[in-house]
């Protein structure tokens, strides 16, 4: 579903946001990608939505060659993939019903279809009472569940979560990530950055650790919490 294979990032100034990172998430699967700020979590995620081309290496995602993909083949690509962003992103003069119907519309549905779509989605992330609010009249965990609902409302077999619960209140944030899991077992691929550490631990599933650019582990929950508690001990007994 998804390949990196040897991707280094290198920008105009020298920066280096990733380098010679490889890794491969199947189909169904649901991975976190973690790391401290700086690290290349939002790259991978911009190089995957095709916003950035990589420097060197090879990137495949539902069977697109994201470094020789035409320009024209982008939006149909992008179609595949339903992303979640930090900052929500909806569109304050529409109402709910409208933000997600929208996505629909771009696309080119029209009609029945739309409403039947939408009413669904909304149904499912327990929002069909909100539907005619506007944004600005729910909640930051409501409106990250819109977001939600936008993103899956193409049917999308991918969905990339870039810190889903970064602006919302952690009480919400459990709520968010359980969603997310329950969609995962409907079928979708999903691929969350994250750097709350607790709410990855919760949901006991594969992490990939970068650090400076480099992707340092590859691992299951419980090897990762085991590498993340050595590294505290080696860095207390250094100091």
């Amino acid at each position: 579903m998804i390949l990196f294979s040897n991707v280094s990032k290198e920008y105009a100034n020298g920066a280096v946001a990733l380098d010679n990172v490889s890794f491969t998430v199947d189909t169904g699967e649901f991975v976190f990608v973690v790391g401290h700020s700086g690290a290349g979590k939002s790259t991978i995620m911009k190089l995957i939505m095709r916003e950035e081309k990589a420097t060197s290496g090879q990137i495949e995602v539902n069977g697109y060659d994201l470094q020789g993909i035409r320009r024209r083949q982008i939006s149909r690509y992008r179609r595949s993939i339903g992303m979640v962003f930090q900052d929500f992103r909806l569109i304050n003069q529409m109402t709910i019903y409208d933000n997600v119907a929208f996505a629909l519309r771009v696309t080119g549905v029209v009609g029945r279809e739309i409403r039947k779509r939408v009413l669904y989605i909304l149904d499912l992330v327990g929002l069909l009472p909100k539907a005619r609010c506007f944004p600005h009249q729910v909640s930051g965990g409501e409106q990250q569940r819109v977001a939600l609902a936008r993103a899956l409302v193409n049917n999308p077999s991918i969905i990339i979560a870039d810190e889903p619960t970064g602006n919302i209140d952690p009480e919400l944030s459990n709520g968010v990530m359980e969603l997310l899991d329950e969609i995962n077992k409907c079928g979708p691929t999903i691929v969350v950055v994250s750097h709350e550490h607790n709410l990855v631990k919760k949901l006991n599933k594969r992490v990939i650790n970068l650090e400076n650019g480099r992707m340092i582990a590859d691992t299951g929950l419980g090897d990762w919490f085991k590498g993340e508690e050595d590294g505290k001990r080696q860095r207390l007994d250094e100091e």
